[in-house]
């Protein structure tokens, strides 16, 4: 029994420093795009030995990945919206969330380590936006129509659409959520209406 107690305690340590790591990637990430993100600045930021970030993280792609699930995790986003109310209220909920940390997002959209954490489980995201699109149009819609409109509704919700609007419009994330929420919106009426 104290064996098992022992290995708790260490597993709570061994979360707690992985969270410490995580936490100062963000930091270092306000100030450093994700390409030039080093061990040492992370270490640095952490107030941790560089040994001890590799023994947690062995590369830079572990620690990336390990940052970008806790920073998805963070933003209420560890679930991909599977329904057609998770998807409405997705962007909602999740671009006023980006404007908070405006720069990180900008990094992960436009840098190519930010592209790669988004394809890592762009399999799991269309697979949820899937099931979505399928149970709201039913068993007659055809595979066409399907394609057409999950392709639709994963690019209005994504940080892409959230950083033009941004960009180019100006849009604060509350009112850019609400007018993606009106476009999933739109599409699906659009779809079930046969005019897509």
């Amino acid at each position: 029994m104290n064996e098992t107690l022992t290995k708790s305690h260490r597993d709570r340590q061994r979360d707690a420093t992985a969270e410490i790591i995580l936490d100062a990637v963000g930091r270092c990430l306000e100030d450093v795009e994700l390409a030039e993100l080093t061990f040492t600045q992370v270490a640095r930021m952490a107030g941790l030995g560089e040994r001890t970030i590799y023994r947690h993280f062995p590369n830079k792609e572990a620690l990336l990945d390990g940052w970008w699930r806790a920073h998805k995790a963070r933003l209420g986003q560890d679930a991909f919206p599977d329904t057609l109310a998770a998807l409405l209220d997705f962007p909602v909920k999740a671009f006023p969330a980006f404007d908070e940390e405006a720069e990180i997002m900008r990094g992960a959209v436009l840098s190519p380590q930010g592209r790669a954490m988004t394809l890592s489980r762009n399999e799991e995201r269309q697979a949820a936006i899937r099931r979505a699109v399928q149970a709201e149009l039913g068993p007659e819609a055809s595979a066409e129509m399907v394609l057409t409109v999950c392709a639709s509704v994963q690019l209005i919700q994504s940080a892409t659409a959230w950083l033009t609007m941004r960009d180019y419009w100006d849009l604060k994330g509350d009112q850019s959520g609400q007018i993606a929420r009106r476009a999933i919106q739109a599409i699906f009426t659009a779809a079930r209406n046969g005019i897509l």
